[in-house]
């Protein structure tokens, strides 16, 4: 894109040896195709290149971590969604492995079953 074309000039002109470096971030495993230099994200980290409009439920600068509440295996992989339980989880954020953390006297990879001996799953859990 010219705005993509227009930062890599831009990069090219002001801090040349980052160039390549901005662009394999920015096309990292490609997950956006449009990149911005951020001279605000360069004096803070040494890489300027910040991704605009993230694909496959991934964030940061880089595209290189899932959205919130969701997870990946590898970074190869897009980010799936956690699904945890409003009601029987602690957080809707999940592991890598895409398992939630379960309030007292729940069970399940997405904490959604009572334990034996509990029952009634609703807000803060089973009874």
């Amino acid at each position: 894109t010219s705005t993509h074309w227009m930062c890599a000039m831009l990069v090219a002109v002001f801090i040349p040896h980052t160039y390549t470096t901005f662009k394999l971030l920015c096309c990292s495993y490609g997950r956006s195709d449009e990149c911005v230099f951020d001279m605000e994200q360069y004096r803070s980290t040494g890489s300027g290149g910040r991704c605009v409009s993230c694909r496959d439920n991934t964030d940061g600068p880089h595209c290189e971590r899932c959205r919130e509440s969701h997870y990946r295996k590898s970074p190869e992989e897009p980010c799936l969604p956690c699904s945890c339980n409003i009601n029987g989880s602690v957080s809707l954020q999940c592991d890598v492995e895409g398992r939630c953390a379960c309030r007292v006297g729940v069970t399940g990879e997405k904490c959604d079953t009572c334990r034996a001996g509990f029952h009634s799953l609703g807000p803060g859990g089973c009874r």
